[in-house]
């Protein structure tokens, strides 16, 4: 899968590069032998992307590649039902009716 992307990132680098390359840095214009007046001259940005470029793709084809799996989520199953009502067995009455019970509460699903 990283492939594709590093091949269109490859393609894009050539689309730019190139054309500006093919012009030459402007040799042999006004009909002169040289025409460098001084100033940085970029024939060095060429081969440098394109060593660049052909190290990363050479890189990302030699590099396996790992699929991973997603993590397994599995829901657990509540102690109790979603709906219970609390219940007090000495008084015969359900909570809020009852505020206090003497024994403990029984859980009593509705």
């Amino acid at each position: 899968m990283k492939r594709i992307p590093n091949a269109l990132l490859c393609l894009l680098v050539c689309t730019v590069v190139l054309p500006a390359q093919a012009y030459g840095g402007g040799h042999g214009r006004h009909g002169h032998g040289h025409a460098h007046h001084g100033g940085w001259r970029n024939d060095w940005v060429a081969p440098v992307l394109g060593a660049a470029l052909v190290g990363s793709v050479i890189y990302s084809a030699s590099t396996p590649s790992y699929a991973v799996a997603p993590p397994v989520v599995m829901a657990q199953p509540s102690m109790y039902p979603n709906r219970v009502a609390y219940f007090c067995s000495t008084a015969q009455q359900y909570y809020p009716n009852v505020q206090s019970c003497n024994v403990p509460w029984q859980l009593v699903s509705y």
